[in-house]
Formats: structure tokens, C-alpha cells, sequence
């Protein structure tokens, strides 16, 4: 019996505005409904790792959950989609300890329970409890973004301009802005070649929980 080979969905393309987002001047964007695997984190921060910041005082497991998400929808949904980049939302940024949001976006065919599921597989495969997780739904937002080129030590430049940007246009904005981590995180990659997505978002923008 013949059985056909499922096409694998690159959310990247799908959401190219973002995840293949060009160099050019600060913009405003519309940001379409999506959703995320997020994890609260309050941590220090390796900020010379290649391609995204480290954190120090806690693990990073978001991404061992949605490997294990990738699993399920396609074994359940007959639907593949590759890892997305690593994403932070940062709260309060310090050189000791700082507040984030970490998240990766998923497919929108992934339910509560798909979720839980995954996070009880990584679970059992880890023989230890998970930091807590959330499945959330991001409605559609409006975004002040731009990509930085090189290291993202470097990127509070790149906020700089979307902030300057902002009050020229009288925009206002949210206190937390976030970071896309495009440049996969490998050593191979040099500093000045790193691409991140700086992203703040307009204010009266909606979030709400599964």
C-alpha cells in the first residue's frame, strides 16, 4: 500500500513578514494571530552565545517540547512544520537577573490537549518536572519592528530607532519589546552575519491563554 508523503510546512514562509523580515528602515507592521509555547523565566543571561542570549540560572525547554509537538501532529494530524527561531520577550533587562518571556511559535492545530501531552512525553523522557509552560494564543497586533544586523549585544541601537520612530509618529508602546533570533544558534555563524528581529509592540494589543 502506497502511502503519501506529507508536505512539511515551513512557518517561516508562511509568516515571512516576520520570520524573513528584509533590512530597511523601521516600519509598522500587523502582526497576524498566532500562537506560542511560552516560559516565564527570571535569569541571567550568556550574552556572548552564538546567536541568541543563553539564559544561566534556568533551563531553556520550550524547544524540547515543540520537538516533541512536531511528533505528535504529525503522527495525529498528518501535519509536519519545522522549529521556528527562539523568541524573547523582554520584561526588565539587567546585567544580573532579568524578567523575559521565552517562546517559540507553533502551528494553530495545536490544542491543550496536544500540548499537555507533549509536555508529559518530554517529562517521562527527562525523568524530572518541567518549568511551568503555557500553550497561549496572541491575537493581532500592531508592531514597531526592524532587523538588526550583528551581534544582539548591540541591539538596544536598534530599539533606540524604533523608539525615536515612534514618538515622531506619536505612537505609543509597550514597556516589553522582543527579540526574533533568526541566525540559527551555531558556531559557524559569524557575529557580524547574526540577524534579530527587534519588535515592540502598540499599545491596547491582546493576549489570551487556551
Amino acid at each position: 500500500m502506497m502511502t503519501t508523503k506529507l508536505m512539511t510546512h515551513d512557518h517561516r514562509n508562511i509568516h515571512s513578514e516576520i520570520y524573513k523580515m528584509k533590512r530597511g528602515p523601521v516600519e509598522v507592521r500587523v502582526i497576524p494571530a498566532m500562537k506560542y509555547v511560552t516560559q516565564e523565566m527570571n535569569t541571567a543571561y550568556h550574552m556572548d552565545w552564538p546567536g541568541r542570549p543563553e539564559p544561566v540560572d534556568e533551563q531553556w525547554v520550550v524547544w524540547k517540547v515543540v520537538n516533541q509537538l512536531k511528533h505528535l501532529t504529525k503522527n495525529k494530524l498528518s501535519y509536519k512544520f519545522t522549529l521556528m527561531p527562539h523568541e524573547i520577550l523582554w520584561h526588565e533587562k539587567n546585567d544580573s537577573r532579568s524578567l523575559t518571556t521565552q517562546m517559540m511559535q507553533v502551528p494553530d492545530c495545536i490544542t491543550e490537549e496536544i500540548f499537555e501531552e507533549a509536555c508529559f512525553n518530554v517529562e517521562k523522557r527527562l525523568r524530572k518536572k518541567l518549568p511551568s509552560m503555557q500553550l497561549v494564543s496572541h491575537e493581532s497586533n500592531t508592531c514597531v519592528q526592524k532587523l538588526h544586523s550583528g551581534h544582539y549585544q548591540n541591539s538596544i541601537e536598534t530599539l533606540r530607532e524604533i523608539m525615536n520612530f515612534a514618538d515622531q509618529e506619536s505612537l505609543s508602546l509597550k514597556t516589553s519589546y522582543k527579540e526574533i533570533y533568526l541566525t540559527p544558534a551555531m558556531k559557524c555563524h559569524r557575529p557580524e552575519t547574526w540577524q534579530t528581529v527587534v519588535s515592540v509592540e502598540t499599545r491596547n494589543s491582546g493576549v489570551r491563554d487556551e
